[in-house]
């Protein structure tokens, strides 16, 4: 059995290599060599590896090669075997030559994690398209969709308000109004976060966990809780479910560094690797379903990565692009912004936070730019109604595709088997004596007043008559078309 594989596999082998040479233009498989790489080629190569190395070993810092006692380097230090005095050293790394995809090329594809080593420059930089300008291009429609909401929203959004607080002493519910969204900033002190902004103080997680976000928000809201990595994760689990938040979401913010490539700048003592990423986890609060609250929120607008530059250390700014996740996603107009900067005061928010320099807020001029009972509500057009992605229609209980008659039980019970096939497109109700329903089958009933069901697209509600039960069948075209007593609502 083994020597029929190993004869499998030499056989493979041998039409592999004359399909290369067929592909290649070799005259055989024995002259791939020639064809791949020829000797002049592979001097050329070596030759070019040699210098780069010999160019970055000059390059090289004094501390990046560790010497023993009695030895010298300058420029190129020789080999263990060109080492006349005998010592041995210790080199650092520095070459992907090892690591190349291909064993004849100097390029090295995607071997990304080595790049870094070799240069600092993160994974995350080479992503394309990470803009808010491009990164639809091959898109349109979402482009279009993006464009006409961000005219909605500078056209509905309030004037910027901002106040100067200090959160640990003052009481949110003096703002007397409830938010939709609520997003926060808090400075945590953490390594991963690199140091706190000049002019504000550390928090802990039991200070954030007492700020009283359930007396302020709505029956159903959203919070967005920067809260770094790691086992902060959990921290801000936690607060979400003090404040009777849901965690539903995770936005990532991946960190680039093409501006100042090189080691971190941040040193974490309790990471092993090197943190480039922060987390804001978004929490739900009451029933919202994406199906069916299609006038408080639009989903799958945006995506829940922010790929952008980190900051120099001990700036504070998170991407301006969170601001637009949140507006696109939630069509309540009252946002709450705490632990805001002078820098972050924004149409359409009310800022809060201890590292304000001013404040213009009022309650009642802040209410009253939501009057009546959907006031706070963003308004929708038609274009963004028809171009926004929506969730899949919910398919109705016991409806199924086919060209069979309805079946299913009844409100007292199951019937016998229909001696007439529904038809393709109706809806075939059987009905039986005792009040009981047809299994299958029965004569199929016709729309409008000779049935008594709605016809195809009618929203009306009717009561269905004792013994009619709805089950397997079909409904051909009008499937979920339609709304009713036994329909989406």
């Amino acid at each position: 059995m083994a020597s029929r594989r190993f004869q499998d596999l030499k056989e493979r082998q041998k039409r592999r290599r004359e399909l290369l040479a067929k592909q290649l233009g070799a005259a055989g498989p024995d002259q791939l060599g020639s064809v791949l790489c020829s000797r002049a080629e592979q001097e050329e190569i070596n030759s070019l590896r040699k210098a780069a190395r010999i160019s970055s070993l000059e390059d090289a810092s004094p501390g990046s090669m560790q010497v023993l006692p009695g030895t010298t380097h300058g420029g190129f230090s020789p080999s263990l075997e060109e080492n006349e005095e005998g010592f041995t050293f210790e080199e650092d790394y520095k070459d992907s030559t090892t690591f190349l995809k291909g064993t004849q090329s100097l390029n090295p594809h995607n071997d990304y994690c080595q790049h870094f080593v070799d240069t600092g420059q993160r994974p995350q930089n080479f992503i394309r398209d990470v803009g808010l300008a491009d990164r639809f291009e091959e898109y349109p429609k979402l482009r279009e969709l993006i464009r006409l909401k961000d005219e909605v929203i500078a056209w509905t959004s309030t004037p910027p308000m901002y106040l100067q607080a200090d959160l640990s002493r003052f009481p949110l519910r003096s703002l007397g109004i409830e938010f939709d969204v609520v997003l926060l900033e808090p400075p945590l002190g953490d390594p991963n976060q690199g140091p706190v902004s000049s002019g504000a103080r550390a928090w802990s997680w039991s200070e954030i966990r007492k700020l009283e976000l359930e007396e302020i928000t709505a029956q159903r809201s959203f919070v967005f809780l920067w809260c770094g990595s790691s086992d902060d994760l959990d921290e801000g689990r936690q607060c979400l479910r003090k404040w009777g938040f849901r965690r539903s979401e995770d936005i990532c913010w991946i960190k680039t560094n093409k501006q100042n490539p090189g080691p971190a700048r941040v040193h974490n003592d309790r990471a092993i690797f090197q943190q480039t990423k922060e987390h804001c986890l978004m929490g739900i609060k009451g029933t919202v379903r994406r199906s069916f609250d299609g006038d408080f929120i639009h989903t799958n607008v945006d995506i829940d990565l922010i790929i952008e530059e980190e900051p120099e250390v001990g700036n504070a700014e998170k991407p301006t692009e969170i601001f637009h996740i949140i507006e696109h996603f939630c069509l309540g107009r009252r946002r709450l912004h705490l632990f805001g900067r002078d820098s972050t005061v924004r149409p359409g928010w009310l800022t809060v936070g201890p590292s304000l320099t001013n404040s213009n807020f009022n309650a009642d001029t802040f209410a009253s730019f939501f009057p009546g009972e959907h006031g706070h509500l963003m308004s929708c057009t038609e274009e963004i109604e028809r171009l926004r992605p929506k969730s899949p229609p919910v398919k109705m209980k016991g409806v199924a595709s086919g060209v069979q008659g309805m079946s299913g039980s009844g409100s007292t019970g199951t019937g016998s088997t229909g001696g007439l096939p529904g038809v393709a497109g109706t809806v075939g109700v059987g009905v039986t004596s005792g009040g009981t329903a047809a299994n299958r089958g029965g004569l199929p009933a016709l729309w409008g007043a000779t049935s008594g069901l709605p016809m195809p697209g009618s929203e009306s509600r009717v009561r269905l008559p004792r013994g009619v039960g709805f089950g397997r069948g079909s409904v051909g075209g009008y499937r979920g078309t339609y709304r009713g007593a036994f329909g989406p609502r």
